[in-house]
Order: C-alpha cells, then sequence, then structure tokens
C-alpha cells in the first residue's frame, strides 16, 4: 500500500529560495530536509488501499479552489518532534477551506486522519534539539496553482516523494 499525503510544492524558484535560506542555518546536529522533499501537507493519509487512492484521485479532481500566495515569513520550532519550520503568520481562506475539502474527502473515502487542527508548515530541518535564536528570516513569497496528490517511498537514505496526480488550481 502507498503512503500518501496531499501537499503544496513550492515551484523550482521558490524551492531554491527556501533551501538557500536553510543553507544558512546552524543545525547542531539536525539534518536539513531534502530541497525536493520540499513541501506544505494538507492532509496526511498514511498507508491507502489502491481502490481508495482511486477514490480519492476522483474526488479531489472535483474540488475547486482558487490560486492563492503564502508568505512564509515566520519560524516555529516544535520542541516534541525537534523539527524546524518555515510558516506563514497569516494566510488565506483559500488554503483552509482547500485543506478542508481535502480532509472531508478524505474521511468520506474511508481514511482515518488525526484530529489535529490544520497548521501549515514546511519542515525544514528534522532532530534540531534547541533552534538557533538568532535567525534572520526574509519572507519568502509563494504563489500557489496547484495541489498535488504525493507518494513518500522509503530509500536507502530516507525517503523521496512522488507526485502521483496534481491539479491546477483556477479560478472561480
Amino acid at each position: 500500500m502507498p503512503r500518501l499525503f496531499f501537499a503544496l510544492l513550492p515551484d523550482a524558484l521558490v524551492r531554491a529560495e527556501i533551501q538557500a535560506f536553510a543553507d544558512t542555518l546552524s543545525l547542531d546536529g539536525g539534518r536539513l530536509v531534502p530541497e525536493l522533499n520540499t513541501h506544505i501537507t494538507l492532509a496526511f493519509l498514511g498507508m491507502v488501499e489502491e481502490v481508495t487512492c482511486d477514490e480519492l484521485i476522483t474526488g479531489a479532481s472535483l474540488l475547486r479552489a482558487a490560486p492563492f500566495s503564502l508568505r512564509l515569513d515566520s519560524m516555529t520550532w516544535w520542541p516534541k518532534p525537534k523539527i524546524l519550520c518555515l510558516a506563514p503568520s497569516s494566510y488565506s481562506d483559500t488554503l483552509t477551506r482547500l485543506a478542508t475539502d481535502l480532509h472531508e474527502l478524505s474521511q468520506e473515502c474511508g481514511v482515518v486522519l488525526d484530529g489535529r487542527p490544520y497548521n501549515p508548515h514546511l519542515t525544514l530541518a528534522r532532530k534540531i534539539a534547541v533552534p538557533h535564536p538568532d535567525i534572520h528570516l526574509e519572507p519568502i513569497s509563494w504563489n500557489i496553482n496547484e495541489f498535488c496528490l504525493v507518494e513518500s517511498k522509503p530509500r536507502e537514505n530516507g525517503v523521496e516523494y512522488q507526485v502521483k496526480v496534481s491539479w491546477p488550481l483556477k479560478i472561480m
């Protein structure tokens, strides 16, 4: 069974800007998320049967949302999972609605999701015991024009994310 999630994936220019910022960080033993794995999760699905995957793809193709922008302008550190993240300090209702629609679709397809409120973030680094206190972040602007269904594939040195399907966001 594939391990899946719905996500926003930055284009090459935004990904390079994120990576350039990440390269300036003092990680003290932590490790950066590989550049090609950079994303914001909309709904984490976990292990999904193929028939359910097909239902999710069909349902997601019926969703409608307009393109929107994010401004990654905040750093967060989560001590329990020891991750350092970029996040928007505010974001549009379009993002919230898209994440909610994908959560509802997933539940309609029988996927059990965690009950935590949606908190958009982009993980930069893992295994960060204590964040560096003097991080200067120039906000990163990101125009979002699509969302994707992504499969997490285990590899020898971690995981690789592969896009199964992507859907354009369209002006409604």
